[in-house]
């Protein structure tokens, strides 16, 4: 029911005393939890889109809402994208750093915590977007090493 909850049209859904709304208000596309997961393993994930950045010019208050709506969303998975590939670029150069140290300096604590988040695995997302009823989904595949 919670998924269906959006403003201002939809009431929040209150669920053993918490008021929800749908997940998709704070991130259609959580590519935080792969970034965050751990054990980090090679990782193959999809993306769909269902809201086009791409879209008709709006002629009426609803097309104009609606287009809102595709902006937001489309937007917020292209940020989300952006940073999972930096912080992805960033741990891989950490990585290729810790391994160039000398011995010693790799057993100091520093190194020892910077090695908790470099890495060198493999992430591809495919990224499917919505375009239109004319139009097939368009994939988009990021390989992101580094």
């Amino acid at each position: 029911m919670a998924s269906g909850a959006l403003p201002p049209g939809f009431p929040a859904i209150e669920i053993e005393g918490e008021h929800y709304w749908d997940r998709g208000l704070v991130s259609n596309t959580p590519l935080q939890w792969v970034v965050e997961t751990e054990p980090r393993r090679d990782t193959l994930a999809f993306q769909v889109d269902l809201w086009s950045a791409r879209g008709k010019f709006p002629r009426n208050i609803f097309d104009v809402m609606t287009r809102e709506k595709e902006i937001r969303y489309s937007s917020r998975t292209r940020a989300s994208t952006n940073q999972f590939k930096h912080i992805q670029k960033l741990r891989h150069t950490l990585a290729g750093l810790l391994e160039k140290l000398p011995e010693e300096l790799k057993n100091g604590p520093e190194a020892r915590r910077l090695g908790t988040v470099a890495e060198r695995k493999l992430y591809n997302i495919v990224h499917l977007i919505y375009r239109a009823k004319t139009t097939k989904a368009t994939p988009r595949i990021m390989n992101s090493r580094g």
